[in-house]
């Protein structure tokens, strides 16, 4: 779906530009973006996971791989936190409040993609939260499902140029599904690591977990 967004210079200060999402990614404009990362914490059941989504088949890019567990653009004229809380809601159903959200800080991507090049400024957060298949409402345009990743093997495994065996829900329905890095949207700067191992340290006790 396209949108407005505001354009901003290369350090992140709005222009007072505006102008839609896919004009920014044919002339390389930035703009800016949501991530949130959730986790679940350890529990007898098991645990802690990462949750990460599929992107749907439909999207013009980076279809069927693996991302940030929600994410989008912030709307010309949005707050963050404004934009971000209506993103995780649409894409999966949840209703999160303001302060359950923990910052990571601002990261600066360039990637090129196939409309153009895609410059981002993303406003990253963690959110802890233990989650069932019930829990969720994919928006199908968007999210084909939900995979959930025990959080050490993603480090251990997966960053050792292995698989990790992880659960994958759609519809309601789990199935057992092998991961690999080579499944998700590719990133420069050894993003899902980073933020996994900020997320280990949050869920052992520390506050101050901020990357970017």
């Amino acid at each position: 779906m396209d949108e407005k967004v505001n354009i901003l210079d290369s350090r992140g200060e709005k222009t007072g530009e505006v102008a839609w999402k896919s004009e920014a990614h044919r002339l390389g404009l930035w703009h800016r973006c949501f991530h949130c990362w959730i986790f679940s914490p350890g529990m007898p059941s098991g645990g802690p996971y990462l949750f990460v989504q599929r992107r749907a088949a439909g999207k013009d890019t980076w279809p069927n791989r693996l991302d940030v567990t929600a994410a989008g653009h912030l709307g010309a004229g949005e707050e963050t936190l404004e934009g971000g809380l209506r993103e995780i809601e649409e894409e999966l159903g949840l209703t999160v409040a303001p302060d359950e959200l923990v910052p990571l800080g601002t990261r600066r991507s360039e990637l090129q993609i196939p409309a153009g090049l895609d410059r981002e400024f993303q406003e990253v957060f963690l959110l802890v939260r233990a989650l069932s298949p019930k829990d969720l409402r994919l928006q199908e345009e968007e999210v084909a499902a939900v995979a959930r990743l025990p959080l050490d093997d993603v480090v251990e495994a997966l960053y050792g140029g292995g698989e990790v065996l992880a659960e994958e829900w759609a519809r309601g329905e789990t199935s057992p599904v092998s991961v690999s890095l080579e499944h998700f949207v590719p990133g420069e700067d050894k993003y899902l690591l980073r933020v996994v191992c900020a997320a280990r340290a949050y869920l052992a006790g520390e506050r101050t977990v901020a990357l970017f």
